[in-house]
């Protein structure tokens, strides 16, 4: 699909959501028998798993089911038109993107590549980009590079074209961040202007080396999606209200940036770059696809332009190389269709433990920064910006996203987390400072914190630092069952 072009496709869509599927206008419930006969099996199983089975880990073993993700608000699913939108943006969203647009040098292929899991639009299972703190240009590390793509020319299965630009070797050619790499000349500028290196410790804000200036570099990966329309759609004034409430030694950072030509809070990415979608598609589209738009027209590099591999045009002198089209919708725009429309996680129900452990979630601290609850503005039209061919939001969509009560668990603030910081300076996000990362979905995850580092939710805790540390100490002095309570409740939202 060319850029701003409306994806005739996008007219045949697919509604999924938790235990069912809409098709053509037929409803298929899953049968409660085979929930229970599912739940049997798993009884048993459960019985049988043995004291040594090294993947249980000594916990509780509970079912942790995550159907319902990516599912659109359910007054865009009733509304053909919202509907439409969503789904040619899903489109949109999972389209990869080939030579000459993509590029010279980007993090990934496709938006879905990055938020996949456990439904399109969710979170990343790898780290997809890096940062570096001597950084002398904005935005991250590339890892991939066009004239480190393509290999062997054109191929053909029985005389039929299969891979008509050549193979791109995978995952995309060397990697930038692969001791040995031979680098192209793309990835050996890349390197140059970020001052990236394969030897480069891992960001602590806290060490030695970090205060006396040392360089380094962090991981992230990719957050998820699910209910930022609500995000977006809460009033700026509520953000440094619930600010102004916490207490001093909890309180969090308001970070306001420029958007659109108006001052907004911020609220998306781990270190509060953005207040608007728009923004943050945008921003994306560019710095992870290497793919210029309406509000980022210059391209990150021109270390490609005009030249060729195997007869191939690996970049060209057409920026913005997305742009609107006739319904005012460039790509950026119908990313944002798509993330703009898409629902909460859905949630579980809670047994006794996680009853209780929503009780000792509190007590101990953790709702200091991740927030039960917050609402959206009376009329969010009135200040989310429209496409960048300046078509503003549905007035049905306006309505869904109006005065909604919803239950991330986060304050979308920066907070000091000591050495669980990133090492990176954005702003007024110190290198210390993250945004507090919204709970709803988790368990979703496989991997958590801003790297991965965690490869469970209680090491996650137990990991917190600076304004963190003393919930995440209250959490260690709790007995193992009451930590896997507030891992039971955790599951539930």
């Amino acid at each position: 699909m060319g850029k701003g072009q409306t994806n005739s496709e996008s007219r045949i869509f697919t509604v999924e959501s938790a235990n069912c599927e809409q098709r053509g206008g037929h409803m298929i419930i899953l049968s409660a028998l085979l929930w229970t006969c599912l739940m049997s099996l798993l009884t048993v199983a459960t019985a049988q798993a043995g004291p040594a089975d090294r993947h249980n880990r000594g916990q509780r073993l509970r079912v942790v089911y995550p159907t319902g993700f990516g599912a659109p608000l359910p007054a865009v699913a009733h509304n053909p038109l919202d509907l439409e939108g969503f789904a040619s943006g899903q489109l949109d969203f999972k389209e990869v993107e080939t030579l000459p647009q993509i590029g010279p040098v980007f993090n990934g292929v496709s938006c879905a590549g990055c938020h996949s899991h456990p439904a399109i639009g969710g979170a990343g299972l790898f780290i997809n980009e890096i940062r570096v703190r001597n950084n002398t240009q904005p935005g991250p590390v590339h890892i991939f590079a066009v004239d480190n793509m393509l290999r062997r020319g054109a191929q053909s299965q029985a005389g039929t074209p299969i891979f008509t630009s050549g193979i791109e070797a995978e995952p995309l050619g060397c990697q930038i961040t692969v001791p040995g790499c031979q680098l192209s000349v793309c990835q050996l500028e890349e390197a140059a202007a970020t001052t990236f290196n394969t030897t480069l410790p891992t960001c602590d804000p806290t060490a030695a080396d970090f205060v006396g200036g040392g360089n380094c570099i962090v991981g992230r990966a990719a957050t998820p999606l699910f209910g930022l329309g609500l995000v977006e759609a809460v009033a700026d004034a509520a953000l440094i209200q619930l600010a102004q409430s916490e207490a001093p030694a909890m309180r969090g950072t308001v970070k306001q940036v420029v958007e659109n030509g108006a001052s907004r809070v911020a609220r998306f990415g781990w270190k509060n770059d953005h207040a608007t979608l728009r923004a943050f598609s945008g921003d994306a589209y560019l710095h992870e696809m290497g793919i210029t738009n309406p509000d980022n027209p210059l391209p990150i590099s021109t270390c490609a332009r005009n030249q060729t591999q195997f007869g191939i045009t690996l970049q060209t002198n057409d920026d913005p190389e997305d742009s609107p089209g006739t319904d005012g919708r460039a790509d950026v725009d119908r990313f944002v269709d798509f993330m703009r429309a898409l629902d909460v996680p859905p949630t579980l129900p809670r047994d006794a433990s996680a009853q209780y452990g929503a009780r000792l979630f509190t007590q101990i601290g953790c709702q200091s920064c991740h927030t039960s609850s917050l609402t959206t503005a009376p009329d969010p039209a009135s200040f989310i910006p429209p496409t960048t061919g300046n078509v503003p939001i549905s007035a049905t969509l306006n309505t869904a996203l109006a005065n909604r009560t919803f239950h991330p668990y986060s304050d979308f603030l920066l907070h000091d987390m000591g050495s669980l910081g990133d090492g990176i300076t954005s702003g007024v996000a110190s290198p210390g400072m993250m945004r507090t990362v919204p709970l709803w979905g988790v368990r979703a995850r496989s991997r958590f914190l801003h790297d991965g580092r965690a490869a469970t939710l209680t090491e996650a805790i137990t990991l917190h630092a600076g304004q963190g540390a003393a919930a995440a100490a209250a959490f260690q002095g709790l007995s193992a069952t009451q930590q896997q309570d507030i891992i039971d409740f955790l599951n539930t939202i």
